[in-house]
């Protein structure tokens, strides 16, 4: 047996010997390691690394948690490769797009898609009540707001409009950024018309009236392919070479999320939630933005994964509607873009 061969050995009875300690309900513990991990400025962003931090969930199973803002799966993923962070919060097709093979899905923190579409109150939807697909035509000839160019939002809502007999050509996308731009563009500047966003700009739609979320795919509204995603939309992905290298760290990281989500699924916390994201999530001088905070902060909480588990299913029907997408260069294996001791 050669050296290397007998290192990915043992590399697997370690990591066999920690998921099994884990089953046979001893306590989890890591080696006093610090796990970098992505965070999005502005938002709820990753609620399980928050709240594990803040609480002292990581240090409970005997590792520290360091939380990193990078504000886009894309700069998450940059990070990933070059070792500056060990967990990125990101898409599953994004993950799958840059054709690392080094990289593998480790856990599930949002199963839905996150995205959902609003429009300017004083833009005129005759289809509305019909319902989607139909509603798909009041958007021709309308100015449409994604965060960048060529994102997600852009291919998802481009399947939309094929849905309802239409081309992308039927619209204008414009780049927004991210939610309080892409409002601000929309409800107020009027540089575009709707916009495919996620959230709070549901919730700043709602509190001021300006515009309205008329389709909401958090919530399984719009296409059967987007429903199809939920149980993979947004991941924890790390690098296969330190998921392997770390069993009991890897092993202290879900026990240490999955007590995170226990805790800020508890109503007896909410008041303690809105504390921690206070200083987090600003509106400026929004009236309102106290109250706007916590109701945002009370919709999404049911949002976020319980249990981490990857539905591998659901990361096919990603990786398919992608690739006919022309997302990817090459196919990608589901089987091998999941980590296989993954929940």
């Amino acid at each position: 047996m050669t050296a290397r061969t007998w290192t990915a050995a043992l590399m697997g009875a370690l990591a066999i010997a920690s998921f099994a300690a884990t089953a046979s309900g001893q306590t989890p513990r890591a080696n006093g390691e610090t796990l970098n991990i992505q965070n999005y400025a502005g938002t709820t962003g990753n609620m399980h690394a928050v709240v594990a931090q803040k609480k002292g969930f990581c240090e409970k199973y005997n590792f520290k948690c360091e939380v990193r803002t990078l504000n886009s799966g894309t700069l998450g993923l940059q990070a990933l490769v070059g070792k500056t962070i060990d967990i990125a919060q990101t898409g599953t097709e994004l993950t799958a797009a840059t054709g690392e093979s080094g990289l593998v899905l480790v856990g599930l923190s949002l199963p839905a898609v996150v995205l959902s579409v609003s429009v300017r109150a004083d833009v005129p939807l005759p289809n509305r009540a019909k319902g989607y697909p139909e509603m798909m035509k009041d958007f021709k000839g309308l100015k449409i707001g994604t965060t960048a160019r060529g994102s997600g939002g852009e291919v998802i809502f481009n399947a939309m409009l094929r849905d309802a007999g239409m081309q992308s050509s039927d619209v204008t996308y414009v780049a927004v950024g991210g939610p309080s731009t892409a409002y601000t563009t929309m409800a107020i500047g009027k540089q575009v018309d709707a916009a495919v966003l996620f959230q709070p700009l549901t919730q700043l739609c709602a509190f001021n009236k300006t515009c309205a979320t008329v389709i909401d795919m958090t919530v399984g509204e719009g296409p059967k392919a987007v429903r199809d995603m939920t149980g993979a939309s947004v991941v924890f992905v790390a690098r296969r070479e330190m998921a392997d290298s770390n069993p009991n760290l890897m092993t202290a990281f879900y026990a240490a999320f999955r007590d995170a989500a226990t805790w800020f699924n508890d109503p007896a916390n909410f008041e303690e939630l809105v504390k921690i994201y206070t200083p987090l999530i600003s509106f400026g001088d929004l009236p309102g933005a106290d109250q706007l905070r916590r109701d945002w902060i009370k919709s999404v909480i049911p949002a976020y994964s319980k249990d981490l588990k990857i539905d591998r299913a659901a990361v096919k029907s990603i990786l398919d509607f992608y690739a006919e997408n022309k997302m990817f260069d090459k196919p990608v294996d589901p089987a091998k873009l999941v980590w296989d001791k993954a929940p």
